[in-house]
Formats: structure tokens, C-alpha cells, sequence
């Protein structure tokens, strides 16, 4: 029993600790040859990893030996504090490499592997301590008898020891525990397609908001707690409910939490782009890595506040992250990396913090060093660790301007000058560690972030470089049998794309026929849609599994309905079936879409709708079924731009000048005159000639 105990219980430590075992690098181990940054980081540990494949799998069973799957990626700090302390002590590979096969395996190259394991985490841990790095010690055909996060090297040894004990002693007590995790593996939801009808009901929303309402910080934003995510997907769903209804609070959180977002710590100050997370309520503190799905998400956010709120301060902060995305996350060729990361020379945000010494030997001029220390609450102390300080403002720009007796403009020029010059000082400092692995969902999101940027302000420039992006995710990441590969083709080992990969692809084709009106991105959208049908569709025909029906069978085959920093793959395909069903009067495509989000709604929504925030925005398209504004004329760019900068969550567009294969543009382009249809459900009114006389049909 006291075996049982000992592998049960997770134990999260947030603090590193020294040792004093006898760390070297003696060799190279199956790893060197691999692609991803994560794994190369582990190529020259003593334990002699693998990568996940066959091989290593097979030789478990073969050898008759447990399994440490060891999951995190490049940019992920604790990751590197465990490779430090145990993977690169020859103490503890001795152990690992005696009595297991031990498999590294990078997120986010292998989501599919990640997903089963944090879920058996999750389900050994209900009160929470999940997270990366994510270990697990599996039997040898990969089920999981104990999974948890860091350990430090003494931890991890007596944990590898007590289990590789029992392993010899006691093997059924660790298959009874296998046993009962794999049947919550497997376990999924089944929903199947009714011909009853479906009812959409606003007032079903009402209800569900005051439980939303109660997680939220509507003081500080955010959702409530000690450690605060961005949650794109809840900010986006509460903008759109606030307009559908009305309702105040819903758009003074959304604009509450944007602001906090823009003045914290978790916003780089000097270069713009926002880090992963914050470790305070305050947003000011953040853990300092910085990732491309949460700048793509967060670049669409703020152009659509930006178009619903008229905010200045939004505008610039949309443009200063879309700057810094395209100096440091690409090379310019369309291409986006993954991440960067959280340390340099082994302390975490380095690169970013300041001694209020250092500032002021900067700037010299004691004006601006005053105006530095009001703005960015600098301390002789610090103002997170020990002389440590995060810039973060702490004051407007408009009461400095009270207090300080002086005209707004002289503060932003004066502010302006403070960060050029610790801009500059601090790009000679070491940088972060870039992860330059190409991962495809991601960049769909940053070509929806560069569309959804180029709408809000009419910047021709973001539109071709959101067409660049797109261009680059059809001719690369596109196999020539029509399947997306997840990351760009290189390694030995080709990896296709999970469901996430083709769910935000074919948004990103829907957004970019949007702003091009170039067919041939619908075209694509819909080959993918039905490629999604075809290899990803579960036994109900309803929802979708996250691997494709020709990948490697795991353990489970799980689908991924929760809605987090980023919207469940499900719920983004629910909304492309709902488009696409749109724009080519697919009935089934409608229908699916709609039995897809009233199941999500009905069911488990209802318990937690924080976490299902995507889905109740699916639910609004139904309660309030979007416009269809066709623009027919020649010179149709200057009246879809008009467009596109408005608010209009619940529009599609579509136009061609020439083309009528869409259903609802045939028979209305009309040589010499410029017409707009607003129409929905196929029912269009009389046409418009001005985009004001258009929106005034849109209520």
C-alpha cells in the first residue's frame, strides 16, 4: 500500500534546488537526429532517449520494461530546469536507462501523445497541478500507471525506484491502476444527429452569463485567481454577446481586461507581443515566454476592439505587437516560428528585467528617470524579485498629464524616448532561445491575425502579408494527396496534421476569400473541409476525433471539445461547417454545425461555460443567424474595405466582379452599377448603394 500511496499522489514543486550529483554530457542518444528544438535539447543528455516512434515502443515490449514518457517543449522554463537537474545527471540515467525506455516527445509536434497523457493527469490530479514538464511512467504498452509535472532530481529518483520496485514485486496492483485510467481514457461523449428540431434561444444564454459572469475579475479582468491567461476565445465570446444583447458589463470587462493586458508586464513594454501568462492577478509579473498562438489570438482581439471601441491606445498596441511578430517571428517569407523562450543563461526572464541602476545610468537625464520610475513603478528593490524590476505602467498617460502638469504629447514623446533607449540597450543583452519549428495551425491563426489586422486599420500591407502566409500554408504545408502536414516536411519521420491543423486552416482560407474576394481560397477551404469529414469524423457522425482515422493508434482516441487560450479544434469546426454551409448552400454542413454546438450547449457548457466559450459564440450565430452582404461592381474594393473595418461579427462576406460560381452572387452583377445585398437565409433585400444605407439593414 505504501507503494500505492507514493504513485498516486503528484507532487509540483515551483522552486529549483541544487545537487550535487555528478553531471556530464558523455554522449549523443536517438535524439540527435531529430528536428525539433525541444528534442534537440535533450540529444546529448546520459539518458538514452527517444523520439516516440515504433522502435522505442516495440523495444518496451520486447524487453519486458516500463516506459517514462517525458513531454514539454523548447520555450517551456521548468522543462529546462528538469533537464538540468536529472536528465543530464548520470545518477539518475543510470536508473532511467536500466529499468525503462524512455521517450521524449515535443508538444507541440505531437499534441495527439500530449493530450492523452494530460488527460490521465488530470484524472490522477482533480484539484489541478498539471502542466509541462508532463511525465508520465507508462507499462510497456504505453498505459499510464503515474503521471505528474517537475520533479526535482531526489524526488524523481525515489518515485523511478518505488515504481520500478513494485514493477518486479507486484505487477497486477499496477495494472488494476492502468486499467482504471485507460477506462477513463476511452471514455467519450456520443451525441448522435436527430431530425428533431433544433430550438436556439437567446434567453438560454442569459442564463448561462451569470455563471460566466461569476468566474470573471470584473475589477482587474481577466478570469478569477491568483495566475492569469489571456483566454482569447472568453474575450472574443463576451465581445459579441455584449452587442447581441446589450449588455454593459459583458463590454466593460472585455474593454477592462484588454487595458490591463495592453499596460501589464505580460505586454513587452519596449518591443511589443504579449507573454504566455501572468503570475500575479495584476498582469504584471508574467511568465516571460512568448508564444505565436497567443500574439496571433491576441492580434485579432484588439482589431476587433479596435473596430468596436474606436480606442486609440488599442490601435497602437494592435500595431506595435503585428511590428514585433513580423521583426522577430518570421524571416518574412510567410513563415511564422513557434515561440521563445522563458530564460536566457538559465534565469528566467533575463532578458527582460531591469535594476532601477541600470536605468538611470540609461536614460542619465533626470527628467526622464523620474518619468520612468512614476511610469514603471521602478524600485531600488525591485518590484517582483530582489532588484529585479518588470516594466509595467502603473498610471495613464492622461493623469501623468494631470499630475505632472504638462500636455499629453510632450509625455509620449518623452516616453517614446525612455523606450528607444532601453530598447536599445537591452538588444545587446543575450535574447531568448527562438523555437523556429513551422507549426500549421499556428499559422493559420497569424494569417487570420494579419487578415483580421489589415480589415481594422485598411493596411494593404498586413492583407499581403495575410496572403502571403496563406499562400505559404496551400503550397508547403499541403501534401500532394490533399492532407495538411503538421509541421513543414523535413524530418525523416513525416507527421500529418491533427484536426486543430485543418479546423483553423480553413478559417484562415474563409477569412482571407473575405478580404481578397479570390474564390480560389473558398475552394481550398472546402477540399479541406472534406478531407476533415473524411478522416476525422467520429462513429455518431456528429463531432470529431483529434487524430486522423490513418494515424498510429495510441492508447485512446480522444476528442478536443474544451475551449482554453485557444478554442477547442470541435467548436472551430462547428463555426468553418457553419460558413462553408453558408457560402455554398450546404445543408448538411448547416445542419451538422448545429447539432454539433446545441449537444456542446445542452450538455457540459451548461456546468462550466467558461471553458466552452467558443461554442456559446457558435450559439449566438444561431440565435442571430448571420448576414450575407454580396458587393457586385467592378470597383468593389474600396466599399468592402468600408466593411470589413466595421464591427460585424454576425456577417460573411463575399463579392466578385467577374465570377458568379458562389450561389448567391449569380444573376446581380449589373454592368455600370455598384449594388450591395444584404441577405440572410437566402433571402436577400433590396439592394443598397452605400455601405452606411447597408449596415443601417443589419440591426
Amino acid at each position: 500500500m505504501k507503494y500505492l500511496v507514493l504513485i498516486v499522489v503528484c507532487v509540483f514543486f515551483i522552486s529549483c534546488k541544487d545537487n550535487s550529483g555528478n553531471q556530464t554530457i558523455s554522449k549523443t542518444n536517438h535524439l540527435v537526429n531529430e528536428t525539433s528544438a525541444y528534442l534537440l535539447q535533450h540529444a546529448h543528455n546520459p539518458v538514452d532517449w527517444f523520439p516516440w516512434n515504433e522502435e522505442a515502443l516495440q523495444k518496451a515490449k520486447t524487453e519486458k520494461k516500463l516506459i517514462v514518457v517525458s513531454i514539454g517543449y523548447s520555450s517551456c522554463h521548468w522543462c529546462h530546469v528538469m533537464e538540468r537537474e536529472s536528465f543530464s545527471d548520470t545518477a539518475v540515467s543510470r536508473l532511467m536507462n536500466a529499468h525503462f525506455v524512455n521517450i521524449k516527445v515535443d508538444r507541440e509536434e505531437r499534441p495527439d501523445v500530449d493530450q492523452i497523457y494530460m488527460t490521465a493527469c488530470q484524472i490522477m490530479n482533480p484539484d489541478g497541478g498539471c502542466g509541462w514538464p508532463l511525465n508520465a511512467i507508462t507499462l510497456s504498452d504505453g498505459r499510464p500507471v503515474w503521471v505528474g509535472t517537475y520533479l526535482n532530481r531526489d524526488e524523481w529518483m525515489n518515485l523511478l525506484t518505488q515504481i520500478n520496485d513494485l514493477y518486479h514485486e507486484d505487477q497486477n496492483e499496477l495494472q488494476k491502476i492502468a486499467n482504471q485510467l485507460s477506462n477513463h481514457l476511452q471514455s467519450d461523449h456520443r451525441f448522435k444527429l436527430t431530425n428533431d428540431h433544433l430550438n436556439f434561444e437567446a434567453t438560454e444564454l442569459k442564463t448561462i452569463q451569470q455563471k460566466v459572469l461569476n468566474n470573471l475579475d470584473l475589477t482587474r479582468g481577466g478570469k478569477k485567481g491568483d495566475i492569469k491567461f489571456p483566454l482569447p476565445p472568453l474575450l472574443r465570446y463576451q465581445l459579441e454577446y455584449a452587442g447581441f444583447v446589450t449588455d454593459k458589463t459583458a463590454a466593460n470587462w472585455v474593454d477592462q481586461t484588454l487595458k490591463q493586458l495592453m499596460n501589464g508586464g505580460i505586454n513587452d513594454q519596449l518591443a511589443g507581443g504579449f507573454a504566455r501568462y501572468s503570475t500575479d492577478p495584476n498582469w504584471r509579473v508574467p511568465h516571460f515566454e512568448k508564444m505565436l498562438y497567443d500574439n496571433a489570438q491576441l492580434i485579432s482581439l484588439y482589431a476587433d476592439a479596435y473596430k468596436k471601441f474606436k480606442t486609440e491606445a488599442y490601435k497602437n498596441t494592435l500595431i506595435r505587437t503585428l511590428n514585433f511578430m513580423q521583426s522577430d517571428f518570421t524571416s518574412g517569407d510567410g513563415k511564422y516560428y513557434s515561440s521563445f523562450d522563458a530564460e536566457t543563461e538559465g534565469e528566467e526572464g533575463k532578458y527582460y528585467v531591469w535594476t532601477l541602476d541600470e536605468v538611470k545610468q540609461i536614460l542619465a537625464d533626470h527628467k526622464l528617470i523620474e518619468l520612468a520610475i512614476k511610469v514603471y513603478h521602478l524600485k531600488d528593490e525591485g518590484n517582483w524579485e530582489k532588484g529585479k524590476n518588470v516594466l509595467f505602467l502603473t498610471t495613464s498617460i492622461q493623469q501623468l498629464s494631470k499630475e505632472l502638469s504638462k500636455d499629453v504629447k510632450s509625455i509620449q514623446d518623452d516616453l517614446e524616448t525612455i523606450r528607444l533607449k532601453l530598447l536599445e540597450v537591452r538588444k545587446q543583452r543575450k535574447a531568448p532561445k527562438r523555437d523556429q519549428k513551422i507549426i500549421c495551425a499556428w499559422n493559420a491563426m497569424m494569417a487570420i491575425a494579419l487578415a483580421d489586422a489589415s480589415a481594422a486599420l485598411g493596411d494593404e500591407n498586413y492583407k499581403k502579408e495575410a496572403l502571403k502566409t496563406g499562400n505559404f500554408l496551400v503550397k508547403e504545408m499541403l501534401s500532394p494527396e490533399g492532407k495538411l502536414y503538421r509541421t513543414v516536411p523535413g524530418s525523416k519521420n513525416v507527421q500529418y496534421g491533427f484536426l486543430d491543423d485543418y479546423a483553423f486552416t480553413i478559417l484562415a482560407m474563409i477569412r482571407l476569400y473575405e478580404i481578397s474576394f479570390d474564390e480560389s481560397w473558398l475552394q481550398t477551404a472546402l477540399k479541406l473541409c472534406e478531407q476533415s469529414l473524411k478522416s476525422f469524423t467520429d462513429e455518431d457522425g456528429v463531432y470529431f476525433y483529434y487524430n486522423a482515422s490513418e494515424d498510429t493508434k495510441l492508447i485512446a482516441r480522444k476528442k478536443e471539445m474544451v475551449d482554453q487560450v485557444i478554442s477547442s479544434s470541435n467548436s472551430v469546426m462547428a463555426d468553418v461547417l457553419h460558413k462553408l454551409g453558408l457560402y455554398f448552400y450546404n445543408t448538411d454542413y448547416l445542419k451538422r454545425s448545429q447539432h454539433m454546438v446545441k449537444g456542446m450547449i445542452d450538455g457540459p457548457a451548461i456546468q462550466d461555460p467558461v471553458f466552452y466559450s467558443n461554442w456559446l459564440r457558435q450559439y449566438i450565430q444561431f440565435c442571430k443567424p448571420p448576414y450575407e452582404v454580396a458587393i457586385v461592381d467592378p470597383e468593389y474594393e474600396k466599399l468592402q474595405q468600408q466593411l470589413l473595418t466595421s464591427y460585424l461579427p454576425h456577417v460573411i462576406l463575399l463579392g466578385n466582379a467577374q465570377k458568379e460560381s458562389l450561389e448567391l452572387l449569380k444573376e446581380k452583377l449589373q454592368e455600370g452599377s455598384t449594388y450591395i445585398y444584404v441577405c440572410r437565409n437566402k433571402v436577400c433585400k433590396l439592394p443598397v448603394t452605400k455601405v452606411e444605407d447597408a449596415l443601417k439593414l443589419m440591426p
